[in-house]
């Protein structure tokens, strides 16, 4: 299947063009971007073609699906633009900076049958995968409390962050991981805000840093905190009633890093599971494509699309509603 990236920042270069030059169902075709000079430059390191303009990328009947890594504002647009010329879009998180917007999205890719995925690759992850399971089976009995954080420091080069314009925002750009994680780790449930907190950067008029205080089926208590500028912390930690757990870097890692989960039991008592390294992008791009096989996995990308911005656009009308 080929694919195109739009949009190549550090990101892009550095995590999903060699994620699909090494992928084995999807084959990188080409890639795209305003910046001539860098386009020449990644055509010629990972040997696949450009094109001259948007219209000429959106026109080649070859391309199957393009990869949108630009900023959070250009998404919607980017998004209508790519579906309308009969392309799978998938995309960075977050998919768009807003509810109404993500909606339509989504509803031209059911009118044109075609996928739309959102980029958060720590879903793909073993460990994810392994601390969902241990939670499933119940290995720490009920759950009472679940603490997340994802923080970071100050960036040599923030990108769009800083940008209000551009859809720069601590809450959609790392505010979405801790969001997303609950909403997977416990997806039947009814999950209530009882308190949240943006940070407002003035001088930039974006959200610099949040948390936010859930409850899920009035059971379980979630703290949740992110933020620019901070010391790094990537991390969750959950207690019930029979032990406990907690994992480092389980939002972002590089694919020879080979994560772990400590489990404590009731008494204190430690054991780690140690977690194979993985290249999460690979693995999350592998999901995509296969997703276009399978309804139910359309509809799967489609609907944990509109429950994270749903989620993000609850939490915007709960502070909202506080500051009126």
């Amino acid at each position: 299947m080929k694919v195109a990236v739009w949009g190549l920042g550090q990101h892009a270069i550095r995590n999903i063009l060699p994620a699909l030059n090494q992928s084995r169902n999807l084959s990188l075709h080409g890639v795209f971007s305003r910046d001539k000079k860098i386009v020449n430059k990644c055509a010629k390191d990972f040997q696949c073609t450009s094109w001259s303009t948007l219209e000429d990328m959106l026109g080649d009947a070859e391309l199957e699906a393009i990869y949108v890594s630009t900023p959070p504002g250009l998404h919607y647009d980017q998004g209508i633009k790519v579906l309308s010329a009969n392309k799978h879009f998938w995309c960075e998180k977050p998919f768009t900076t807003d509810l109404v917007d993500s909606k339509k999205i989504i509803d031209l890719s059911i009118k044109k049958k075609l996928s739309v995925c959102e980029a958060l690759m720590y879903l793909y992850h073993p460990q994810f995968t392994k601390l969902k399971e241990l939670i499933d089976k119940k290995a720490l009995g009920a759950i009472k409390k679940v603490n997340c954080r994802f923080t970071l420091p100050k960036l040599d080069n923030p990108g769009y962050r800083f940008d209000a314009s551009l859809g720069g925002s601590a809450l959609l750009d790392v505010g979405t991981y801790p969001l997303s994680a609950i909403l997977n780790l416990f997806p039947k449930s009814k999950i209530k805000i009882v308190n949240s907190a943006l940070i407002q950067d003035h001088t930039n008029a974006i959200d610099s840093a949040g948390k936010i205080e859930l409850s899920v089926d009035k059971k379980i208590n979630c703290s949740l905190e992110w933020a620019y500028n901070k010391s790094y912390r990537n991390e969750i930690e959950i207690w019930g009633e029979r032990g406990s757990l907690f994992a480092e870097r389980i939002f972002s890692k590089q694919a020879d890093y080979a994560p772990s989960i400590i489990l404590k039991n009731s008494k204190g008592s430690k054991k780690k599971i140690e977690i194979m390294p993985a290249n999460h992008f690979s693995l999350m791009l592998e999901s995509f494509s296969d997703s276009i096989y399978h309804e139910d996995k359309l509809n799967h990308h489609r609907e944990a699309i509109l429950n994270l911005i749903k989620f993000i656009h609850d939490i915007k009308e709960s502070i909202s509603n506080i500051h009126n």
